[in-house]
């Protein structure tokens, strides 16, 4: 009986060892990593907080096939594995899968100028027609004279649809056009130089009231390629920093309809 007591003692100490923190021969704690498995980043940032551990999120790159796969644990970095002792100083990596996109915009901005009367090339603003989407940065409009012109988006750089294929190049072009196809009004609006080295004009495009502009970034279908002296570059650039954080789309995001060894959409 005394041997079974002294057993089972030993034994429980042993499992109180392993489930702690404890220090090794250099006095240095070590824990143990916990499972992060089915976790979001906000939980696992509570859960490694709680163990005073210090770390780096990263993206893990893969296909996605619904948004229950977005924001979930991945695998820690550096060949470590959930279960393993690491000093309570170490350094840790841990990858997760993208974050959704936000269901608000980050800048909400209104087209507070009039443009009625008014014609793009004399005034920099006017209402026009769709003629043609182009792609995610480029569409063709008619003026209400009835000119017919190639307009540029100022600001934004969209992955290629038409002479190039890029990934994310034929969904940035699909939201563009419909964001344009389902528009009552179009207005554009100038700043700066009229047109680019193509001859395209270049403007700011708005949508029923929505800069498409914005529109496109806030989607994660480009960066801002605004100069910060652009009255909208601080709703772009605001824009990007937080979109640049999901590693969804041109962040990183895989394209589901893109070939990458072919480089061509599928």
């Amino acid at each position: 009986m005394k041997k079974f007591l002294t057993f089972f003692v030993t034994l429980i100490f042993c499992i109180f060892l392993t489930s702690c923190e404890y220090p090794n021969k250099d006095n240095v704690t070590r824990v143990r990593l916990p499972d992060l498995t089915g976790m979001t980043r906000s939980e696992i940032e509570e859960k490694m907080d709680s163990l005073n551990l210090r770390f780096s999120f990263g993206f893990k790159h893969i296909e996605y096939y619904g948004s229950s796969m977005y924001d979930q644990f991945v695998e820690y970095g550096n060949g470590f594995e959930a279960g393993d002792r690491v000093d309570i100083n170490t350094f840790l990596y841990i990858f997760t899968t993208a974050l959704p996109l936000p269901s608000e915009k980050i800048v909400d901005l209104e087209m507070n100028f009039d443009y009625e009367g008014k014609t793009f090339l004399e005034d920099g603003i006017e209402k026009v027609t769709l003629a043609r989407s182009i792609d995610g940065d480029t569409a063709h409009f008619y003026t209400t004279d009835g000119s017919y012109i190639k307009v540029r988006f100022l600001g934004i750089d969209t992955p290629e649809s038409t002479m190039e294929h890029e990934a994310w190049g034929k969904a940035a072009s699909n939201f563009t056009k419909n964001l344009l196809e389902n528009a009552e009004t179009i207005v554009i609006e100038a700043e700066g130089n009229m047109t680019d080295t193509y001859g395209r004009y270049l403007a700011f495009v708005w949508a029923d009231g929505v800069l498409v502009n914005l529109e496109v970034v806030q989607n994660g279908y480009s960066n801002c390629k605004l100069s910060s002296s652009s009255k909208y570059f601080d709703a772009l650039y605001e824009t990007e920093l937080a979109i640049s954080k999901t590693g969804r789309r041109v962040w990183g995001e895989i394209d589901p309809d893109y070939d990458y060894e072919r480089r061509e959409f599928k």
